[in-house]
Parts: structure tokens; sequence; C-alpha cells
């Protein structure tokens, strides 16, 4: 306290420089309130004078300083007197709810939800703590705990048209869609006046409604959203997605790249943008997105980080060597910038170079399986096979589900013979066909395959095949083909449940084994999509990281698929997709069959042979998870 407070303090006693410390508080939130920051500054000034030293009441002044200095961009100085105010006052919840905000901004987000905790531990009926945790926890990637925030939150005030619209957007993230749909709309009709809160309840409706594949509705939501609030920058991600699935490109890609002129930084938009401008052979514009935002960023690391991923799938291995070096010098703690160099420079064939980026990746995050995949796979290519085992038993220990990993656990075995990888693979029991009946209303396959051929065609509307894809030379549909409404595809779909229930049953009694281990009584299907091949295509030889269970099923193909000694068009297992000297790296083959469906492990390598046709190769593919 000053000499001049101490003065004042003789005139009034404590209760009145309490009370006139409260009306300097109720000043300069009411000058805050009105972005008025001088007047709010004085006033806190004069408060802080006031008051005793670590008093109750400094610390508030102080946190509410801290508040100021945020709003004004003076985050080290609000970082300071936020930690002042709660170290005098650890038992302040707006303290640590407002000083969460702050962690939360930077990108400390564990932090962030520490202090929340506290916040909502200390008040359980602090309303606010529990939507920004909820906000925290949902960005961690923890929803089912940001869902039980948000409905308390409610529980305390049920119209909370905030709280509402986060709970719709969890539900959405949680796959539970519908009921998203639900809570925004009813929201969305108590909104009133509200143009900012009815423009986020729009948005997170078309997002919900987007999930459920009801995109003709999903974009009136978002149109709604964007004519109350034009400058949402999501709404014009979430739109552009929604128009690739109406077969509208030319209008997804300027939505992308308004997403992007209002938020250069936002990498989900220029991947997107980047793809569709890819597929639609439009390629004096590809990658130039990252090019512009480059040059106004040119110490933003993710940038080249993400261009690079574009290069290297392009095969552009020096380019992409060059934009990864440029991104972990920008960003020496992200392991992406390692990462990708060492697969760049395996492309090279500059193994030694590559082992040792890849080291540098592995020692900065020792939990990243997908950076331990990566490093096995170029060990491997570099004749390393023990070590290439390492690596990879190193990736399943960290993600034990991880398909890729497993792949590659058992690539290196072959190389070292070592028989774990036959008992593994089992070719002959864990590739199956099955030629499906056709399904009601259809008196054979051939009637419904024509039909289902009409119907798919319709929905391969690219001009050529997603980069990040398999397929090379063709195209492939956009989004999820199960569920979203394609009346042949569902009756398919009957049949197809029959085959994996069979294929499920089938499966021997072994906890221990990678595959039947995961048996369960229920199934799910985790992605789903059309491919379509013309003359020459293929696809190189994979695995699905994700999955369970893997497929294919063939509508419609050509002639060339007949010749059983060119096996033309056919599907192959067991082929890697890098050179390791395999002597037969081909284990079995499978001739497509319209109407056939055949069933693999996830981990299972697999592509197809070219084929010279001017007919197309027509199929259906799914991935499988137990449920």
């Amino acid at each position: 306290m000053s000499e001049a407070a101490k003065g004042q303090g003789k005139d009034q006693g404590p209760a009145g420089i309490k009370a006139q410390v409260q009306r300097l508080l109720a000043e300069a939130q009411a000058h805050f309130s009105r972005r008025d920051g001088a007047a709010c500054e004085s006033a806190l000034a004069r408060a802080l004078a006031l008051v005793p030293e670590r008093s109750p009441e400094q610390a508030e002044v102080l946190q509410m300083m801290a508040v100021l200095k945020k709003a004004q961009g003076r985050v080290l100085e609000a970082e300071t007197l936020f930690r002042r105010a709660l170290e005098m006052q650890p038992n302040l919840p707006h303290g640590h709810n407002n000083f969460a905000l702050l962690l939360g901004g930077t990108g400390r987000r564990d932090d962030a939800i520490a202090h929340l905790a506290e916040a909502v531990r200390l008040k359980p009926n602090f309303t606010d703590a529990h939507i920004n945790l909820g906000l925290m926890l949902a960005g961690a990637g923890r929803p089912s705990e940001a869902e039980q925030h948000y409905r308390t939150a409610l529980s305390l005030q049920p119209n909370h048209l905030m709280a509402k619209q986060c709970l719709a957007a969890v539900l959405t993230d949680l796959d539970r869609a519908q009921e998203a749909e639900t809570v925004a709309r009813q929201a969305l009709a108590q909104s009133g006046r509200d143009t900012r809160q009815a423009a986020a309840l729009a948005y997170t409706l078309g997002r919900a409604l987007a999930e459920q594949q009801r995109h003709g509705e999903a974009l009136a939501a978002l149109d709604q959203a964007k004519a109350l609030v034009p400058e949402i920058a999501e709404a014009d991600y979430v739109r552009g997605n929604v128009l690739q699935r109406l077969g509208r490109a030319d209008e997804a890609l300027e939505s992308y790249r308004a997403a992007i002129e209002r938020n250069p930084q936002d990498l989900r938009a220029h991947r997107e943008l980047n793809q569709l401008l890819y597929r639609q052979k439009r390629d004096q514009e590809f990658l130039s997105s990252y090019d512009e935002v480059a040059a106004q960023f040119p110490d933003v690391a993710a940038i080249a980080l993400d261009k690079a991923s574009f290069l290297i799938k392009q095969e552009r291995y020096a380019e992409a060597e060059a934009a990864f070096a440029r991104g972990a010098a920008l960003d020496p703690a992200n392991v992406a910038g390692f990462d990708g160099q060492g697969l760049a420079l395996a492309g090279l064939k500059r193994f030694d170079e590559a082992i040792a980026a890849h080291e540098k990746a592995v020692r900065l995050e020792p939990q990243n399986c997908h950076a331990w995949c990566n490093f096995s796979a170029t060990l491997m290519r570099a004749g390393d096979a023990e070590k290439a085992r390492e690596a990879a038993a190193q990736a399943r220990a960290i993600e034990p589900g991880n398909q890729h990993a497993l792949a590659l656990w058992g690539l290196s075995l072959r190389m070292l013979e070592d028989g774990r990888e036959e008992v593994l693979n089992d070719y002959a029991n864990h590739v199956q066909v099955f030629d499906l009946e056709p399904p009601d209303g259809f008196s054979t396959m051939a009637e419904f395959n024509a039909a289902l051929t009409a119907e798919l065609s319709t929905l391969h509307r690219d001009k050529r095949e997603f980069l990040d894809q398999t397929l090379r030379g063709g195209t492939q549909t956009v989004g999820d083909l199960f569920g979203a409404g394609h009346a042949l595809t569902e009756r398919l779909r009957a049949r197809i449940d029959e085959a994996v229930n069979t294929y499920i049953q089938r499966m021997k009694s072994d906890e221990a084994h990678p595959l039947t281990g995961r048996r369960g009584a229920q199934f799910a299907y985790q992605g789903s999509w059309s491919s379509r091949l013309s003359d020459c295509g293929f696809h190189t030889n994979h695995v699905h990281p994700k999955g369970w269970i893997s497929s294919c099923y063939y509508v419609a193909l050509p002639d060339a698929v007949r010749d059983e000694q060119e096996q033309q068009g056919w599907i192959k297992f067991g082929e890697p997709p890098f050179e390791i000297g395999l002597k037969h790296a081909i284990r079995r083959s499978v001739q497509p069959v319209p109407g056939r469906l055949v069933l693999f492990p996830s981990y299972m390598w697999h592509g197809t042979v070219p084929f010279h046709s001017g007919d197309p190769r027509l199929t259906i593919a799914f991935d499988v998870v137990p449920e």
C-alpha cells in the first residue's frame, strides 16, 4: 500500500478501503467491456494502490490486470501477473479459469486443463469454467470427458447456448451426429437475436448433418451460418468438404480458398484444396497456396512441412528433402521434419543419411509409432533386417493394433526367414474368397452389378486419383460409401455383412494372434469407397493401418483379367511396396470375378497387377474393425 493509500486508509478504515476497491474493480470491468484499455488500466492502478500487500484483494486486482494485459496482447506480462495472483491466493477460481485461457492460447493445453480442473474443484457451479474445460479436453482428444463438463454446465444453466453448441460439437466428434443435430436444432430455435451464437449453432448443425451424409441440408445450414457471420473460417472449410461430396468441385475449391484467406495457416484447408486441385488436374495451381502463405509467413515450419508431404507423395524426393530440412530448421522440436527427411533421403537411396534423420526423429519422440514405422521401412530398404524388426517391434509396443507396424514386423521376419511370419500371414487361410448371391430383387449377379455400375459411375466425378492413396491411373469416390443413401450399395452391403460374419466365425481360436485375437461378437465398417481403374491402372502395394479386415468386391471388370498367365488386374498378396531382395515376393494371387468379394487381414501387403484395356476395373472396398 502506498503512503497516500495509507493516509486514505486511516480516514476510511478497512471496510471503506474494501468498498472503494470493489467500486474501482467494477469501474475497471465496465471500461474493459467498452474496450477502453487506458481507463481500465487507470482504475486498476488506483485499486492496486489501496490494497494491502499479499491480501485477497491484491490478488483480485492483479488477476484482473492480467486479463487486461492478455487482451492487449502483452502475454508475458499477463502470465507474470496471473502467477503472482495465484501464488498469493491459490483459491481463486476465476483466476485459474482466466490463466487457463492464456495457457491454452499459447499451446500449453495440459497446463490449462490442470488450472481449469482446479477452478471447478474450487467452485463446482462455475459454468464458464466447465465449458472452457470441455473445450480444452475436446482439443486434447478427450471428447467423452468434454461431454461430461458440457452437461454439467447445462445442469447449472439449462439454456446456456454456448454450452449447447459445444455439446452438439463434441457429440458429432463422438459419432453421435443424430444427438448432435437434436441439440443444435433446439438451441438454434432459442438463439433469438444473438447473431454470433446463432451462426456458431448453424455451423455446428451443418457439421452434424454432414456426418450423417445429408449433404444438401448440411450446405443449407452452413450457408445460414455464413449469412449471419461471413467471417467464420471453419464454415468455409466444412462447406468445401460438403460441396466435394455434392460433386461441385469448383465451388469447393473457392470455399477452401476463402477458408485460407481468413486463416492462412489452416493446414486442413490447404490439404483439401491441393488434393482437389490435383484430382481435377489443375496442375498450374497445385501447391501454390503453400508458396503464397510461405511468402507471408516465412518462419512457419508447418507450411514447409505440409508442402513437403505432398512432394514426397509425388516422389519428388530432392524437393521434399529440402522442404523437410527447412521445416526441421524452423522447428527442431517437430518430429515431422526429421521423419520426412528420412523418407526423402531413402527415396534418393542415401540410406546412411536417412537412418541418421530417422534416429533424430525417434529420439525426439520415442513414443511416436509412425516415426518408428518409417524408420523400420528405411532400415529394411538399407538391408538391416534385424534393426528393422526392432524398430517395428517398438512401433507395435506403442500401438499394438497398428496394422502398418504389424505389417513391417512381419516383413522383417520374412527377411530374417523367421517362421513367425508364416503364422502371422497364413495366406492360404487368411485370404478368403466369397462369390456373393444376388441381393433380393435381382435374379443374377450380372443383372445386379450392371445396375450397381450405373449407380457408382455417378459418384466417380474426379479426373485423377487421390495423391495420398494407393490407386494409380483412375479415380476413387469421396467420403464413405456405406450409409450415404446409395440404394444398390446398401443392398449389396447386406450380402457383405453375411460374408464378413462368416469370415469372422471361421477364425481359429487364438487370443495371441493379431488377427484372431481381436475377434468379437460385433463389427463395424471403418471407411468404404469405390475405385475405378483405367487402362494401365493399378494399386500400389500397401496395408490399411487402422483396419482389422480389409476387402475388395468386384463390380465390373475388363476381359484382360481372364488371362491366368499374365494375371492382369489380379489382386496380389505379400509383395512389399519397396525392393528388399525377396526371391518370391508375391505369395498369393486371386483372380477378380464380377460378384466376388475377397477378405483378408488389414496388415497383409496387397496391391494389383496393371492391366491393358479400354474397359475400367470397378470395385468397392472397405475396412472392418471389431466393435
